[in-house]
């Protein structure tokens, strides 16, 4: 038996408000509206996934600690030289109610010479701008649908050239925050009310791009020397259950879909690794794009790639996510586990690269 001290992990994350998951579980299971016989799917709480993660972490043999930074940032540092670290285990995704503050958590570690899991801050800083994303990414000639910005006080261009359906996005926003299914316009008339909706929501620019109808595709990556692609994984939309007569809807994941198992949306994807009926040339292709993509804005450690594959088989990148969710059931954490990697083995290979 080694005698070697085992690795000290600290784990860092920030929950300061209430858990609606937390308070649905207490509640139990409500009847769906359109269907009161059925019940809501059950889903974890915060607390839940974070135990489930240091479990996982415990398994790999590290020594492990885990501290609730309570957007303090005193309690930020207090914990860093009270557990000395080998490496920080970095689930920090806001901070002072602000995920633009995400990249100065990040940077505290930089600053004090502490490794940490996940992307460094002018990767995080940049991906959180999605307008700055894509030009980078059209520089580099990657697929990325056409696209322009709208500012705070400006109006949408009348000679903006794209072609409809156009989907309205918050520039500076994550998690499927302000899309919904009238995110994707038809018309100018639309596109303008949406716009200004957003804009009244957010306080901030807004993004418009095309709307690319095909599949989506998510390339989860591993390390960075080089970048190892995994299993890719496909969001399939069936919503035929719930149109009630209802025309064309777009096929896209909406915040209520990601977050609300209380609505329709939530039940119309299904998740599936590896994609169903694939041509091996197109995976290649998107697997580099996805490589590529994770090169070009900085990524290290681990990240995912969310693309649109269009009717006639090009891949459009439509998200650069450094250090998605982690959770057991996550689309990264499904990738890894086809890959032959258990959640422990995963989790422990994303500290061993830190």
């Amino acid at each position: 038996m080694s005698d070697l001290p085992k690795t000290r992990v600290l784990v860092l994350w920030n929950q300061v408000d209430d858990d609606i998951y937390e308070e649905w579980q207490k509640a139990g299971p409500r009847p769906l509206p359109w269907n009161p016989a059925e019940r809501a799917s059950e889903v974890d709480t915060v607390d839940d996934e974070v135990q489930a993660l240091i479990e996982a972490i415990l398994e790999g043999g590290y020594e492990t600690t885990l501290v609730n930074i309570e957007n303090d940032f005193r309690r930020l540092l207090a914990a860093l030289d009270l557990y000395q670290p080998d490496v920080v285990f970095n689930m920090v995704e806001f901070f002072n109610d602000d995920a633009v503050q995400e990249a100065y958590v990040a940077g505290v570690f930089e600053l004090l010479g502490i490794p940490y899991t996940g992307c460094d801050p002018v990767c995080l800083a940049t991906c959180q701008d999605k307008y700055r994303t894509k030009l980078l990414l059209r520089a580099a000639g990657l697929p990325t649908a056409p696209f322009f910005l709208v500012d705070v006080d400006a109006r949408v261009p009348k000679d903006h050239g794209l072609r409809f359906p156009l989907i309205v996005k918050p520039s500076r926003q994550d998690a499927s925050s302000g899309i919904e299914h009238s995110s994707v316009v038809l018309d100018e008339e639309e596109l303008e009310q949406q716009v200004v909706r957003l804009i009244d929501d957010y306080d901030d620019t807004v993004l418009v791009e095309e709307y690319i109808d095909g599949r989506e595709i998510h390339a989860a990556i591993l390390g960075h020397e080089p970048p190892l692609v995994l299993p890719l994984f496909e969001m399939e939309f069936d919503d035929s259950e719930f149109r009630d007569g209802q025309g064309w809807r777009p096929k896209i994941i909406s915040y209520s879909a990601k977050w609300d198992p209380h609505t329709k949306d939530f039940y119309s994807m299904e998740a599936r690794v590896p994609p169903e009926n694939l041509d091996p040339g197109l995976a290649d292709k998107v697997r580099q794009v996805a490589a590529k993509a994770f090169t070009v804005l900085g990524c290290r450690g681990y990240a995912r790639i969310d693309m649109r594959v269009s009717r006639a088989g090009q891949p459009y990148i439509l998200e650069v996510n450094p250090n998605p969710d982690l959770v057991e059931e996550t689309a990264y954490m499904m990738c890894a586990h086809t890959s032959g990697r258990t959640f422990s083995q995963t989790l422990a290979e994303i500290i061993e690269i830190a």
